[in-house]
């Protein structure tokens, strides 16, 4: 969700339809032309041309076949190249062609601060977006451009960082060597800078030849100085100075230092050798091992696309292309000007699958430059990039000082770091969680015609021109007490952001509700919010074929109705919001019996006899389990999401089968209530598995160690379904089915090695995470912990 867009973008929107009013004629929609700036030749091409592409066009296909830019249409995306060759006047010429003849709406690139310097001026004259994910230097966005955007933290920041890191680890002498271009001279003063700062003596500082094949005179310089820690920065000849310097036999007492790519990338590893890289300190913005909730599906399809690890500012090349996507997705525009006022002002918090395993949020301060940009020292380990600093981040301590070539017994390797944090960094992904997001069983989860009609809705638009009227608006919500946690999640959720848009002057009143536990009763509440015609209704359906007919007449009567959370029979509704219930209760079925080796006897509780998600659920978990014959169900009960009739349920489940190795639970508070049991009883809890984990689950598995797996359908999603409702009524495109993954955090699977993110301390066991609105208003809804 897009928040904090400023007003000065929503008068531009009157705008949006016009055409770039730039040198060239506006393209076609259906074509967006995007410009990469690289050097596709020349000395640095191999590091700093293709890969970069690579990047850039890995998160374009990605785009494109998510339906492309919704709101220009599904409008796909074209990466057009230009080639710098690696120098400023070929890097100049080429961004006055992508702009005056290529067309493109924005520009991105361009790796060498030596080109990308220039070439922005180029971009501020025709006042379109120059996107610099990979250019460190911070000269980029210290001159007060207005259409330049860096989103990679700067070498100056780098250098202060790496010099007041190897104070704090006991260094007092350096020596520094650069090659002789631009870029190193500028890594020189930063580190001179921060040495001078930190107090550390400086033996010496001197350059070597870029484009030389021997080093024997560079390394024994820095031999014959002595120093503590050597910083040296490398380029694409890095893993030749770093293979004869252990040829040579020398490495500094303490350790070698850098700063960018040139030492911290697939490249150099391939090249020099996992036994060459270990113990090296690479300073650069993220790390492919890490605190950072990455998934390894990621890193794998990352690594298979590009050949490079995810890391080396590749990265951020990736994350800053969707970026862009969700930055046309915010202006509804193709013109350059409006894109860049989207950029300065917007917050964007939707990261989810796009460029949230790097930054939390997106902003842009005055200068232009990325507020969450962040340093990160990382150590080849074992031939991977693990961070060690800062703390926040770290995945394993740092080997210090790092032993020699020759008094290496293996592979350097620090110890690994537990993080624990209740923040979205997180562990990293594990090899459970790694499985149920790995192909083969995505494939086995979406294969159901269930997930395959959800599949076709999300690539269905929804024409939403005929509700297109001006505010406030009227909307009502139709949906279940709070007889529940998960009902009382919803209802709290939806009703808080309400609250919100009536204090913005969105809605006219806070939403009319109705709720109820019963379908017939449903049905009469929707009839009686019909005669009262508001703009839009929100539903929970409470039976899949008994809400079908009264949903029919409304949106006959010309009320769009948005489904939240359950399905209907039919397509006579306007848009659904809600996760794939087929694949979430496959991929939990899935977990529980990996986490019980494939045998054991298991015990399913569903919900509501007949409505759309225990239907579902328990179909989809008895078809992942019955994948694996050792397991045996011994009782299916249904327990109505309630804690206390799951645990006097299973309190008599467990008298008549004294041996109980697992429990799948189609809605987690009847986990909750199965654990409870457990727990009275003083017995060894078994292995869970369940479709959304209560605050209460979580917090019992901290205190006992639960193995657990959890696949979230977050109540807390009504408050996306009601700006759904005010995103058609203004006329926003939509698809018949918008994937909850798309829109907030907290709504993909996850286990016990990665939970504590979600727990909410100051709520209570009934309370169903993650939070949409602030945790007050849960409290003031009944949840607070007594």
């Amino acid at each position: 969700m897009l928040q904090k867009r400023s007003l000065i973008a929503l008068l531009l929107i009157a705008s949006m339809v016009l055409p770039f009013t730039g040198s060239v004629a506006a393209q076609d929609p259906q074509v967006i032309k995007v410009g990469a700036l690289y050097p596709l030749t020349g000395a640095d091409a191999g590091w700093a041309g293709d890969p970069y592409i690579l990047s850039h066009q890995m998160a374009i296909d990605e785009i494109n076949a998510a339906g492309g830019i919704a709101c220009l249409g599904g409008a796909q995306l074209e990466l057009v190249k230009g080639d710098t060759e690696g120098k400023a006047a070929a890097g100049n010429s080429e961004m006055e062609r992508l702009i005056t003849q290529e067309g493109v709406v924005a520009v991105m690139g361009s790796a060498l601060s030596g080109t990308t310097l220039p070439a922005s001026e180029i971009a501020e004259q025709h006042e379109v977006p120059y996107i610099v994910p990979n250019a460190l230097d911070g000269t980029v966005t210290d001159r007060g451009l207005k259409y330049v955007f860096q989103t990679v933290s700067t070498l100056q920041g780098w250098g202060a960082d790496d010099v007041a890191w190897a104070k704090s680890m006991g260094a007092q002498t350096a020596v520094i060597t650069v090659p002789n271009f631009t870029f190193g001279a500028e890594v020189e003063e930063a580190w001179k800078h921060g040495i001078e700062t930190e107090g550390i003596e400086l033996l010496a500082s001197f350059t070597y030849e870029g484009n030389a094949q021997d080093f024997t005179d560079t390394i024994l310089r820095v031999k014959s100085a002595d120093p503590d820690v050597w910083f040296v920065l490398g380029n694409n000849q890095a893993p030749q100075l770093a293979k004869q310097a252990k040829e040579q036999g020398y490495y500094p007492k303490m350790g070698m230092i850098s700063l960018g790519s040139g030492f911290g990338s697939t490249f150099f590893l391939d090249e020099a050798g996992a036994d060459v890289a270990d113990g090296l300190i690479i300073t650069q913005d993220f790390a492919p091992v890490s605190a950072l909730n990455v998934s390894e599906d990621l890193k794998a399809r990352f690594k298979e696309y590009t050949g490079q690890d995810l890391g080396g500012t590749y990265n951020t090349t990736y994350a800053s292309t969707w970026l862009l996507a969700d930055a046309l997705e915010a202006a509804c525009s193709t013109d350059p000007k409006v894109l860049a006022e989207t950029l300065r002002t917007t917050t964007f918090t939707d990261g989810e699958g796009k460029w949230g395993f790097q930054w939390p949020e997106v902003s842009f301060d005055e200068k232009g430059r990325l507020e969450q940009a962040a340093t990160v020292i990382a150590q080849w380990q074992n031939g991977q990039m693990v961070a060690v600093w800062p703390e926040d981040l770290a995945a394993a301590e740092v080997v210090w000082p790092v032993p020699g070539w020759d008094d290496r017994d293996g592979p350097i390797e620090g110890a690994p770091i537990t993080q624990a944090t209740e923040s979205a960094q997180s562990a990293p992904t594990s090899d459970l969680m790694a499985y149920l997001n790995s192909d083969e069983v995505n494939a086995a989860a979406l294969s159901s015609d269930y997930s395959q009609a959800i599949l076709a809705d999300m690539a269905t638009e929804v024409d939403t021109s005929q509700y297109k009227k001006d505010g406030p608006y009227v909307i009502a919500v139709s949906q279940q007490d709070a007889s529940n946690g998960w009902g009382n999640t919803y209802n709290v959720t939806i009703s808080a952001y309400g609250d919100q848009l009536v204090e913005e002057g969105i809605l006219a009143q806070p939403v009319l509700t109705a709720v109820t536990n019963d379908a017939n009763q449903q049905i009469s509440d929707i009839e009686n919010f019909i005669v009262q015609q508001p703009d839009a209704i929100v539903v929970e359906p409470l039976g899949r074929a008994a809400s079908t007919t009264v949903i029919r007449r409304a949106i006959q009567e010309g009320i769009p109705v948005i489904l939240c959370a359950n399905g209907i029979e039919g397509d006579d509704f306007t848009t659904r919001i809600d996760v794939d219930f087929y694949e979430v209760a496959y991929k939990s079925g899935v977990g529980l019996a990996e986490l019980m080796g494939g045998e054991g006897k298991v015990v399913v509780f569903n919900g509501i006899a007949g409505v759309d998600s225990t239907e579902t659920w328990q179909a989809a978990a008895l078809d992942a389990l019955s994948q694996y014959p050792g397991i045996e169900i011994i009782a299916t009960e249904y327990a109505q999401w309630n804690i206390a009739t799951a645990k006097q349920k299973m309190e008599a489940i467990m008298a008549a089968h004294p041996e109980i190795d697992g429990v799948w639970a189609g809605g987690g508070e009847m986990a909750l209530g199965a654990a409870l049991a457990f727990e009275d009883a003083s017995v060894e809890p078994p292995k869970f598995a369940m479709v959304n984990v209560p605050n209460g689950f979580l917090r019992l598995a901290e205190e006992y160690n639960y193995e657990f797996v959890g696949s979230p359908d977050p109540p807390s999603m009504s408050r996306y379904c009601l700006q759904a409702a005010v995103d058609i009524l203004q006329g926003k495109p939509v698809t018949k089915f918008i994937s909850l993954r798309t829109l907030m955090d907290g709504a993909e699977p996850y286990d016990n090695s990665d939970f504590l993110q979600w727990y909410v301390p100051e709520l209570n066991d009934d309370f169903i995470p993650p939070a949409a609105v602030d945790v007050q208003s849960y409290i003031d809804g009944g949840f607070e912990r007594k």
